[in-house]
């Protein structure tokens, strides 16, 4: 088996586990913040105000990508790569892989949430290395699929960072009901992110004996798992979510 090979097979096996793997990646950040806890940044509210933003502007990428998305594309099939249609337009003609640009920001918002300083560049690192397999495997398989049209997009489009001025509108509607059916797990399992964290940030600071930030993480698990569980109903029982 020849090299390229190799990392195509590599990069669709991240592929295949790329909702599975970050979690290992959250789990060493948070056993990272018993070793080095952070006292002083933790009471810092700038380092909760900008891992905040920075997970809202990942998830708002996705959105953006996924709102406007061709059919059978841009999706979270997990077995193997499916597109039927080669995205070139909206957000795409900016970037070529928005949804892991979207899912980089995200990541390293919670990184920035730790608020160990030296744990965001390498996580930065590890994440750009760990999606770049997965990209190659991914434009392995489009360049089979789309030829020419595909390799003539994607010599005139960056890989991860936009290129603002090379816009070019998405004719198709935005859809907020695809958004909804296809982001509503990466929302729940942000917000379940940002619920460890915090709890664990402030039982080390003791502010658990205080009443008001017992109810605080009673309410915001009761509304996870009320969201999570309920988003999935309409899913899988109903057709709230279904585009006509």
């Amino acid at each position: 088996m020849s090299a390229q090979n190799q990392l195509e097979k590599l990069g669709n096996q991240f592929f295949k586990y790329r909702g599975q793997i970050p979690v290992l990646f959250f789990l060493v950040a948070f056993i990272l913040m018993h070793f080095f806890p952070m006292y002083d940044n933790w009471l810092n509210p700038n380092y909760t105000y900008l891992a905040i933003g920075l997970v809202v502007l990942g998830h708002a990428i996705r959105a953006l990508a996924v709102g406007k998305r061709a059919a059978h594309t841009s999706g979270r099939n997990r077995d193997e790569q499916v597109s039927e249609a080669l995205n070139s337009t909206g957000i795409y003609s900016m970037v070529r892989h928005p949804l892991y640009l979207g899912n980089i920001t995200t990541y390293i918002g919670w990184a920035v949430f730790t608020g160990i300083g030296w744990l965001v560049p390498v996580f930065l690192i590890l994440f750009v290395a760990y999606y770049r397999l997965i990209i190659y495997a991914e434009e392995q398989f489009l360049t089979r699929k789309f030829g020419q049209d595909y390799l003539d997009w994607r010599k005139q489009t960056p890989l991860l960072l936009p290129a603002f001025w090379k816009y070019k509108a998405n004719p198709q509607p935005f859809s907020m009901k695809v958004v909804l059916e296809n982001e509503y797990s990466g929302w729940a399992a942000s917000m379940t992110t940002a619920f460890v964290l915090l709890l664990f940030q402030t039982y080390v600071l003791r502010g658990l004996q205080q009443q008001n930030n017992i109810n605080f993480f009673i309410g915001m698990a009761l509304f996870i798992v009320v969201f999570g569980y309920g988003m999935r109903y309409l899913k899988k029982k109903t057709r709230v979510f279904k585009v006509d």
